[in-house]
């Protein structure tokens, strides 16, 4: 017959050990997740820049190609956008194109242009 030894070894870990593991793999994926959400939400405001300089872009673009004064403001769904045109001399002419979303963050991209002045 054996008798248990004092110095026996023990297997596993303490439940102190245990919560001490946990609250460290806590603290590591709380600031894991904060990271990503931070870089998700900046990815979410630089698409946002994207459709707005898009926008504007094409905004440009139509007025270069049709000197249509209709095109001073407009939207298209939730985006809003405005033109000023103004002479600059020298036979051209400056076009700024803002556009923005309507009801998002106070965000918008402005874009200008310089043009000849359209011809009678």
């Amino acid at each position: 017959m054996t008798l248990p030894s004092k110095h026996r070894r023990r297997r596993g870990f303490s439940l102190l050990e245990a919560m001490i593991a946990m609250a460290i793999l806590a603290l590591v994926l709380g600031a894991a997740l904060s990271g990503v959400g931070f870089t998700v939400g900046r990815v979410a405001e630089r698409a946002e820049a994207a459709w707005a300089a898009e926008l504007a872009r094409s905004v440009l673009d139509d007025y270069a190609a049709t000197r249509d004064a209709g095109l001073a403001e407009g939207a298209t769904g939730d985006w809003r956008w405005t033109l000023t045109v103004r002479p600059v001399g020298g036979g051209l002419v400056e076009a700024e194109a803002v556009a923005w979303r309507a009801g998002g963050p106070e965000r918008e991209v402005r874009l200008a242009v310089l043009l000849p002045e359209a011809g009678p």
